[in-house]
């Protein structure tokens, strides 16, 4: 009992929300920032000396982590615990680290005071991660009015089924609401941001977008609606997941190990257009992938290599392309960047900017990261606990926020430079 009440404490320390409940979840259950959470409650648990914290919030929104940073404070000055924090967040680096080391292919090329060498970096590749910040290179938006929108909700909710205690629970389940009324519109060639914390329901409003979970409300993709339940794989349905494509979090797990990249990136014109011959799939394969910047020029053998044979970043065009090969309208972009270093985002944003002003497309981009927020959204919406807080312009809601949460979301984003533990 006094194990599990310690649990428990970790895990409201982390910012788990309702923990006492959570301790009882499986990894499944919980979003991917709260997994997170949670590995950072476990190695906390035997108080260590030194903590060697591996990307520790990578997951998590700005809010959360300064949460997790003071936490690491505190217990530093409580029980002397040193941190190696290894990152590519270099805000992380600015508020917590005391000395800072920069390695380039296993090479240290500068080391020293975080002040030191945030304000004159000595290595070219130093000077190369610090300007390396999102930029914005986005077409205006200017869709005329009454144009009609590629994606609509209305009042749209997701629930989960719980297990009810007692005997309540053999007869029926309780539910846990993801989303709230989520009412949104996205018109054709623009950029929809979906701003929140770990567990607001972001990814649960893109799953539903994306006919993956059942919903009530109204849900709408280019005038048309899901045929219900929108999971079921009727030719209506098929017509619309052509339409929406995904682009996931993680490019080191949404690929699969087994398959080659010709097999990845034309499997979507296997289901789509089936009519196609192997010589005019590895057209498109092969032309989709250059317009990504993967080539065969550059990457000899390329539709025969395996994702294991590609970085973080070249594994992310492979999944845009994989996106983008059955032409569609709208493409969600779930955390596209959150795994990639910053010079890396940065080229991958580039990317994005460049396709939505050749193709038209319209992205519904789901992160925690104000930053890409700015660089890329025309519009914002701002969620917490399953509800739309606020919405409206990037520029109107970020600069000038009215909900007390999107101020402290923006607030948190913004780090005094030379601020360092």
């Amino acid at each position: 009992a006094q194990c599990a009440q310690a649990a428990i404490e970790l895990l409201a320390k982390t910012g788990i929300p309702e923990p006492a409940r959570r301790a009882n979840s499986f990894p499944h259950q919980l979003s991917g920032g709260q997994r997170q959470r949670a590995m950072i409650a476990m190695a906390l648990a035997s108080e260590p000396q030194l903590l060697l914290a591996d990307e520790p919030t990578t997951a998590l929104d700005v809010t959360l982590r300064g949460q997790i940073l003071d936490l690491l404070s505190d217990l530093q000055r409580a029980n002397g615990m040193a941190v190696l924090l290894i990152t590519h967040d270099l805000n992380l680096v600015r508020r917590f680290a005391d000395r800072v080391a920069v390695m380039e292919q296993g090479v240290l090329v500068e080391q020293g005071p975080v002040a030191d060498v945030f304000n004159a970096p000595q290595h070219a590749y130093t000077r190369r991660l610090i300007a390396s910040q999102p930029r914005r290179d986005v077409a205006p938006a200017d869709s005329p009015p009454g144009t009609p929108p590629v994606i609509h909700t209305q009042d749209l909710r997701v629930v989960y089924p719980t297990p009810l205690p007692g005997i309540r629970g053999w007869f029926k389940k309780g539910e846990f609401v993801a989303v709230q009324g989520a009412t949104l519109s996205l018109l054709p060639g623009e950029t929809l941001g979906v701003v929140g914390e770990s567990g607001s329901g972001k990814s649960t409003l893109a799953q539903a977008i994306l006919g993956l979970l059942p919903h009530t409300g109204q849900l709408q993709v280019g005038g048309q609606a899901w045929q219900l339940p929108a999971m079921r794989n009727t030719p209506a349905n098929q017509q619309l997941r052509r339409r929406v494509q995904v682009v996931f979090q993680d490019p080191f797990s949404s690929l699969s190990p087994r398959l080659t990249v010709e097999e990845i990136v034309g499997e979507g014109l296997k289901v789509h257009e089936p009519a196609l011959n192997t010589a005019e799939r590895r057209i498109r394969v092969e032309a989709v992938l250059s317009e990504v910047g993967l080539t065969e020029a550059q990457y000899p053998r390329l539709l025969e290599r395996y994702p294991h044979e590609f970085s973080g970043g070249q594994r992310q065009r492979l999944a845009i392309a994989r996106a983008l090969i059955v032409q569609p309208q709208v493409l969600v972009l779930d955390e596209p960047t959150s795994a990639l270093d910053v010079t890396i985002q940065q080229q991958v944003l580039g990317l994005l900017q460049r396709l939505q002003k050749e193709k038209g497309l319209s992205y519904l981009l789901i992160t925690h990261d104000v930053d890409v927020i700015r660089a890329m959204a025309h519009n914002v919406l701002v969620m917490k606990d399953g509800a739309v807080l606020e919405h409206g312009v990037v520029d109107q809601v970020l600069d000038a926020p009215q909900h007390p949460y999107t101020q402290r979301l923006v607030a948190a984003a913004t780090v005094p430079d030379g601020a360092s533990a």
